[in-house]
């Protein structure tokens, strides 16, 4: 059985990325901090996995994953935080967090999936970045700053893991209606408008 983890696979897009892999055949790991929205899944080949990815000290937990799961052919790191505020209004708080989800927690886990997956000479990685890290969006400089990064973080692993038979590829998506996308249109009414 083909076998993926995805980060964040407990709501919004996850969610939706869950259900598909689910509907596709394949047995799905969902790593986030909390169950949120699998409940609505129903029954199903997916098995949740509780864990702070912004913690440097628990970088097991895609080896406990691949163990449970007896290897890991493809990682979707999905998992992220928006934040509308424009540059100047930014704690570094703020902005700490959301390196250490979208980039940190990205970063270490495709070091360690191309690890695990090295001598089998095959897997496949897709980062979700945003259409954010190919271009300005109006008051997200540390989400834009954080996407951005994902790509290029992908293009080096890419190049990297090539040799071990091992892709890796990112995915820019525009707007898309989820809880995170909502909270960030109900501060912008005009944009909201407009989309």
């Amino acid at each position: 059985m083909k076998v993926v983890v995805i980060t964040g696979g407990n709501k919004g897009l996850g969610l939706a990325q869950t259900k598909r892999f689910l509907d596709d055949g394949w047995q799905v790991h969902v790593v986030a901090r909390t169950s949120g929205d699998l409940d609505r899944l129903g029954v199903g080949d997916f098995v949740f996995h509780p864990a702070d990815l912004t913690d440097w000290r628990d970088t097991g937990w895609l080896d406990r994953v691949n163990e449970a799961a007896g290897g890991i052919g493809a990682l979707v790191n999905n998992a992220g935080m928006h934040l509308k505020k424009p540059v100047w209004e930014v704690t570094p708080d703020e902005l700490e967090r959301r390196l250490d989800l979208n980039v940190k927690a990205v970063f270490r886990a495709c070091g360690r999936f191309v690890e695990l997956n090295r001598e089998r000479g095959a897997g496949a990685i897709v980062n979700i970045s945003s259409m954010g890290g190919l271009m300005a969006l109006p008051g997200a400089a540390a989400y834009v700053t954080s996407k951005t990064a994902v790509i290029g973080l992908t293009r080096s692993v890419a190049v990297d893991a090539a040799a071990y038979g091992i892709r890796c590829n990112a995915v820019c998506p525009g707007f898309i209606d989820t809880d995170m996308t909502r909270a960030v249109l109900e501060k912008d009414p005009e944009r909201r408008v407009k989309i």
